[in-house]
């Protein structure tokens, strides 16, 4: 077992050392144009400060959970620490993803075919990022289907739990990669992804209430989605002034900021049931 926590050590720092130098390039390569929009936009600094501190504060949530599954005696990749832990490490990357796409859209440099293809990453790692969460949020429907249907085993329905996860992101894949518009992105997919976040809140709810989950307290965990939603509709309400006044961003990331907090503190306590 300590053979395979070094391995996974290993490469989650590989991972880590090869999104350090992808973005170190990225942000070198458009170095000149987050120049122009700092020297040009009034309120940009103020957006880039808080948006590093949520990236700092996501790294540090995602280091802390990868340190409980780490700490544990036997370790599985479906284990809820290390499925939390990778849903933070994606969030951190999201974060950087879109501060470097929100400077390149503010300064207007280039054309909408290359916007709509950084805007269709941008989806891409979104979708990316549930599927985690999703996975463990899943384990709800075994509680309400196995009263139903007595002889589903535990593997029948990890099968089940897999397909359904794939038709999600194959759906979502082509939807974003048919898209021929940033507005389509912008104004259709969201919906997609907020109905996901519902049903992820339900499902955490719905654990916490049948006692499934004892490694995080499912009832902190579906208020903080929930809060989440309501956070994104407004950070896009937000995010429409902030393309003026950058400054506005900064209202968005503490929004954001404060649902994460919010599920990483229902991610690290155990509810009553489990005590």
């Amino acid at each position: 077992m300590e053979e395979k926590k070094r391995k996974y050590k290993y490469l989650i720092l590989a991972i880590v050392i090869a999104v350090f130098v992808v973005f170190s390039v990225l942000y070198y390569v458009y170095w000149s144009i987050i120049k122009y929009v700092l020297n040009t936009t009034e309120g940009a600094e103020f957006a880039i400060v808080s948006a590093a501190i949520r990236i700092v504060i996501l790294s540090v949530m995602s280091f802390i959970l990868f340190r409980k599954w780490f700490k544990q005696e036997v370790i599985y990749t479906s284990d809820a620490y290390f499925l939390f832990a990778l849903f933070f490490m994606i969030l951190t990357i999201g974060k950087l993803y879109d501060l470097l796409y929100y400077l390149i859209l503010i300064s207007d440099a280039f054309g909408e075919l290359f916007m709509l293809m950084l805007c269709k990453v941008r989806y891409y790692i979104i979708i990316i990022n549930i599927l985690p969460i999703l996975y463990i949020g899943l384990e709800a429907t075994m509680t309400f289907v196995s009263v139903y249907v007595k002889d589903l085993s535990k593997k029948q329905f990890s099968k089940i739990r897999l397909r359904i996860i794939f038709i999600i992101l194959v759906v979502l894949t082509i939807i974003i990669t048919l898209a021929t518009s940033i507005t389509f992105l912008i104004n259709v997919l969201p919906f997609f992804t907020l109905a996901i976040f519902v049903m992820i809140a339900i499902m955490f709810l719905f654990m916490y209430k049948n006692k499934r989950l004892s490694q995080a307290n499912g009832l902190i965990i579906g208020i903080a989605f929930l809060y989440f939603i309501i956070t994104n509709l407004l950070r896009s309400l937000i995010s429409v002034i902030a393309l003026t006044q950058p400054s506005f961003i900064v209202v968005a990331d503490v929004l954001d900021i404060s649902a994460n907090v919010l599920m990483f503190i229902g991610f690290i306590s155990k509810p009553s049931y489990a005590k």
